[in-house]
């Protein structure tokens, strides 16, 4: 059974276990007392509501962020210097005194570190970093400033209009937004007629832009199923694969990342959580290849994709490779999933600087030249 920590904070903590408990979307209450519940939702989530006082709020919650190494390293670090920490607070071993913290700012500050974004609780080496005061200023998601894969109902799993999802992305405020159908269903003259369609809905939504972009199918040979001529006039290319994930995945990859008009890799692996795992790739190789021709890799937000992986989107951006976070979204409510990708994007440790869609169109394309 699968379960979720909940800390809270409050002057009357019985009403708020009782509202807890007593909520309509409790199946059952597996623990009660004053501060501490357990309930199991309809869907069979258990849920572990922990209420405490505000001044050891900050302690308490960092000991359940995690992760498990980073606790434990940042405890070993304070055991040298002659404190205990738990949740309850900071313990001086030689005087007992016991110090706690409303915020997790507050205690890791105390401890002598900046402050380290959950994301970063890895034990990979971000508690040097925060010694130090030279940890990364994470990319936010707040910095974006277009979407660089998406689709309308020119696909056929598209569920919004050109203009729903240009207005949409508009709303958010973004600036631009690279539409990109899938190619197979933009054949046959189909692709012209939705540039036209482009066309009349810039001149509605400006001075945002839609950009006439397209997501090819790498074929198992890695070369694409658009013709190179075609994928000159396209201002944003994004290749993926689709289908035959045990052909030789790498090199079909390499392959496409060889074609001058490929803008962008999409969703690395191919993963679908929990209902198919991605391709078994040469991550390194492809991250090297990507560099030499300027292609982008992206971090695609999809819930069931959330691919690349951190460790992988980590490696790509330490070389150096442009990364986007994007949503392929099929509706306008997935422009949303933006979210999900940035909370990746910050494990990965990377940067505004390192994220490809929060510069300009204008800055964008400087690069694509």
């Amino acid at each position: 059974m699968h379960d979720l920590d909940v800390i809270a904070t409050s002057t009357d903590a019985p009403a708020l276990i009782a509202a807890f408990c007593e909520a309509p979307w409790v199946a059952e209450v597996a623990a009660r007392g004053d501060t501490k519940a357990t309930v199991v939702g309809h869907q069979g989530l258990r849920f572990d509501l922990r209420v405490v006082s505000p001044e050891c709020y900050g302690n308490v919650l960092q000991h359940f962020t995690g992760s498990k190494d980073h606790n434990i390293a940042l405890r070993e670090e304070a055991q040298r210097r002659g404190l205990s920490i738990s949740e309850y607070g900071v313990t001086d071993v030689e005087s007992e005194m016991v110090v706690t913290h409303a915020s997790e700012e507050e205690l890791y500050d105390y401890l002598g570190y900046a402050y380290i974004p959950p994301e970063l609780r890895e034990n990979a080496g971000e508690l040097t970093l925060a010694r130090e005061r030279a940890l990364p200023s994470l990319v936010e998601l707040a910095d974006l400033r277009g979407e660089m894969h998406c689709h309308s109902n020119w696909s056929a799993d598209g569920k919004s209009t050109i203009e729903e999802m240009a207005l949409a992305a508009k709303a958010r405020g973004y600036r631009y937004l690279c539409l990109t159908d899938h190619s197979h269903y933009l054949r046959d003259g189909r692709l012209e007629l939705q540039w036209a369609e482009i066309e009349e809905v810039n001149a509605r939504v400006k001075p945002f832009r839609i950009m006439r972009g397209i997501e090819a199918n790498i074929r198992a040979d890695g070369t694409l199923d658009v013709e190179d001529e075609v994928l000159a006039e396209l201002e944003w290319v994004v290749a993926s694969l689709h289908t035959s994930f045990d052909r030789d995945p790498t090199e079909r990859i390499l392959g496409a990342m060889d074609n001058p008009h490929v803008d962008c890799i999409g969703h690395l692996t191919g993963r679908r959580l929990l209902k198919r795992d991605g391709a078994t790739l040469d991550v390194e190789r492809i991250v090297e290849r990507a560099v030499e021709t300027g292609t982008a890799l992206e971090i695609n937000s999809q819930p069931d994709r959330l691919d690349m992986r951190d460790t992988h989107a980590r490696l790509a951006g330490e070389a150096g490779v442009r990364i986007p976070v994007t949503t392929d979204a099929h509706s306008t409510t997935a422009l949303g999933y933006a979210e999900l990708g940035i909370g990746l994007a910050r494990r990965a440790w990377l940067t505004k600087e390192q994220v490809l869609n929060t510069r300009s169109w204008r800055d964008v394309a400087k690069g694509l030249t």
